[in-house]
């Protein structure tokens, strides 16, 4: 069956189960990649995807046809994976980086090219970060928020966001360093 995106919308507004199906199987792929760049496993991606799904069916009347469909749903997972996070914060506030812990998970990883890092172990790199610069690296650096913004949604001061995201940044920066030295050692 193929339909238009303002097909879809409607259909999903009647709560026609054709669309609702064409909707997932056409945009879940790209949403999921979306929550899991904000969790640390795909157990809780998938949870974040699944609650998300539930809010964009109920309120899919609600998309007003500003900006993109895509974007209005990306807006929806983003929440979804910040409701999960808040509700794991309450039991860890934001956590000092120990770099030795996870270090070792980098042994058995590899650069596919000496001059191109692979997508899934960049996105392996960006979910071993502590959950608050995961959190901030995110949100500043691939959905472009303020500093302001950040620090509305995670609850803290604009400062913590620029220095979890100089600290996300430094980590991810010695992991990539030390996987070219390794492989320049090969």
């Amino acid at each position: 069956m193929y339909a238009s995106e303002k097909e879809i919308i409607a259909g999903c507004i009647k709560k026609d189960m054709n669309y609702m199906e064409l909707l997932y199987k056409q945009y879940a792929p790209k949403l999921f990649n979306c929550a899991l760049r904000y969790t640390k496993k795909e157990e809780d991606a998938e949870d974040v995807l699944q609650d998300a799904f539930i809010q964009i069916f109920e309120h899919m009347e609600q998309y007003s046809g500003k900006g993109t469909f895509l974007g209005w749903m990306t807006t929806i997972v983003i929440n979804q994976a910040f409701m999960l996070y808040r509700k794991n914060i309450k039991q860890i506030k934001y956590q000092l980086v120990d770099y030795e812990e996870y270090k070792d998970s980098l042994k058995d990883q590899s650069v596919v090219q000496h001059d191109f890092l692979s997508h899934q172990l960049l996105l392996q790199m960006i979910q071993n970060l502590p959950d608050g610069y995961r959190m901030v690296f995110n949100m500043h650096e691939i959905e472009g928020y303020s500093y302001d913004e950040i620090a509305k949604v995670l609850e803290c001061t604009p400062t913590t966001c620029r220095t979890q995201l100089f600290r996300a940044k430094k980590i991810l920066q010695e992991k990539i360093t030390k996987l070219y030295n390794k492989q320049d050692k090969h």
